[in-house]
């Protein structure tokens, strides 16, 4: 089948083009020697997650516990759910699961310590524990060494869990390269005081998972960092672009869409909006629209109803026809993939393969 011939609005995959971005990335984490362990959150399919596998990751990252089930259904064994647990419900799940798969999850609190260790004693299985800190994002996570230390303390005397090390999320360095290297330096004081004070207690750490895409390829410029949990770069998206992470030729993913009206003046209405994209905001230049139109950079997508995307082309020069199909790097790939059912691998304009979007709406 011809791209052509899909039904819109239809996300795709320039197949190429994302093994081009597995390959960098897996090169990358040898040269330095580190893990790579990726976020599945971005795609939530489990045949991309075995191609990231086969292309040098040692295991993979999840955000819930139901992406980690899916993710072990499909043969799957060495998963890190990157999100705390807390209700008895949901460790229970997380111990039944590691009858299955090794797991390993990231923790802040003594609660959720002792949640994870009640369950899986019950269950008789085994579950890694990564004490997250904060490192500036201010999200999730303990605020310093001492702390760090107080919960491996706590973690080491509870049954059925094993201490494995740290875990954070640099989330606040979607910035200039420039800005990142500036920021790191912080991190990097508050990771060599925590394993300086684990040291001295005699607590070994075998496990220091951080990272993210906007900071993989400086991920060498971290101290005591033993693996890295990139999402993004697999497909990347206009936010990466924006932010000088990827060039427009690494988007793998894209959204097909369809103009369905040119009525009114100024304007240009697609079949893709709200149930189509993620409503996340352009993070750099103008903070304008919702997605780059490859064929017409002077257009703005700039506002959507649940069926319609709405494009400002009062600065454009193109003549718009009805019927005539777009192509649209979304602002955020991972919130716009987890809208659809079903997307579709391309290589040179044929259609190779359709994935099901197995872990999609597996929210809990």
């Amino acid at each position: 089948m011809n791209v052509d011939e899909l039904d819109t609005p239809s996300v795709v995959i320039d197949i190429d083009v994302m093994r081009r971005n597995l390959d960098r990335m897996a090169s990358y984490c040898r040269k330095y020697n580190l893990q790579l362990r990726p976020h599945t959150k971005t795609h939530k399919i489990p045949e991309l997650a075995w191609q990231q596998l086969r292309s040098g990751a040692d295991g993979i990252t999840v955000a819930k516990i139901g992406e980690a089930e899916v993710m072990a259904e499909a043969g799957i064994k060495d998963i890190l759910l990157a999100y705390p647990i807390v209700s008895p419900q949901k460790a229970q799940r997380l111990a039944r699961l590691a009858e299955r798969a090794q797991l390993a999850v990231s923790i802040d609190s003594e609660e959720s310590a002792c949640a994870i260790s009640i369950q899986a004693k019950e269950q008789g299985t085994s579950v890694g524990i990564l004490i997250e800190i904060d490192v500036g994002f201010h999200r999730c996570g303990v605020a310093n060494e001492q702390a760090a230390i107080a919960l491996a303390e706590k973690v080491l005397s509870l049954p059925a869990l094993k201490f494995l090390g740290l875990m954070f999320y640099p989330g606040h360095l979607l910035t200039t390269l420039e800005q990142r290297r500036t920021l790191i330096g912080p991190i990097n004081l508050l990771l060599d005081k925590t394993m300086d004070t684990l040291k001295q207690k005699g607590i070994p750490v075998s496990v220091v998972s951080g990272g993210s895409t906007p900071t993989a390829y400086l991920s060498h410029e971290f101290h005591t960092l033993t693996e890295i949990r990139p999402g993004m770069y697999i497909f990347n998206d206009r936010n990466m672009v924006g932010a000088g992470v990827a060039q427009i030729h690494d988007c793998a993913a894209q959204v097909i869409v369809t103009v369905v009206s040119t009525a009114v003046s100024g304007r240009v209405i697609t079949d893709g909006g709200s149930k189509t994209f993620s409503s996340d905001r352009f993070l750099a230049g103008d903070g304008r629209g919702f997605g780059l139109i490859l064929e017409d950079h002077d257009a703005v997508f700039d506002a959507m109803s649940e069926e319609h995307g709405h494009l400002d082309i009062t600065k454009s020069s193109r003549r718009y026809r009805l019927g005539e199909r777009l192509t649209v790097i979304p602002n955020h790939v991972c919130s716009t993939i987890n809208m659809h059912n079903e997307i579709y691998g391309i290589s040179h304009r044929k259609v190779a393969q359709a994935w099901q979007v197995a872990a999609r709406g597996r929210v809990t």
